[in-house]
């Protein structure tokens, strides 16, 4: 006769297997995470604002979007000009300046030169590397 291990003694066991591998599991996962978000940057309540009410403008000598901008409640950089024309197409130019602006300090962003007329411009907005903190889209002041 061969005796083998009673049923509550292999539950026992079944159990104990089982939260082992999901203790490794997630703590794989959560330090997987963990590492992958701590990339991005941190833009819960930020936002960025033309500091008056005078920007954005437009260059006429160098063909240009100009914009001075404050970054609020969070550090910011990337920014970008979304450009919307009279013909409804967006185009984008990067800031020139490779601008990046500490919580509550202001600078100012230029886009590159541009293949267009002050005329073909409808509206602008200023981007950032936070997707919740943009300008809204703006008519030129000049």
């Amino acid at each position: 006769m061969t005796k083998g291990i009673s049923p509550l003694v292999a539950s026992v066991l079944l159990i104990a297997i089982t939260m082992a591998i999901a203790a490794i599991l997630a703590n794989y996962v959560s330090g997987l995470t963990r590492q992958t978000l701590g990339g991005l940057p941190t833009c819960i309540g930020g936002s960025v604002n033309y500091i008056s009410s005078a920007y954005p403008q437009w260059d006429y000598g160098n063909s240009r979007v100009i914009g001075i901008v404050e970054a609020q409640s969070v550090p910011l950089g990337g920014f970008k000009f979304e450009i919307l024309l009279t013909n409804s197409t967006i185009i984008n130019s990067a800031d020139t300046q490779g601008l990046s602006l500490a919580p509550g300090s202001s600078g100012t962003v230029i886009s590159s030169t541009l293949p267009l007329t002050r005329a073909e411009i409808s509206q602008v907005r200023i981007t950032t590397n936070c997707s919740n903190a943009r300008t809204d889209f703006d008519s030129l002041k000049n």
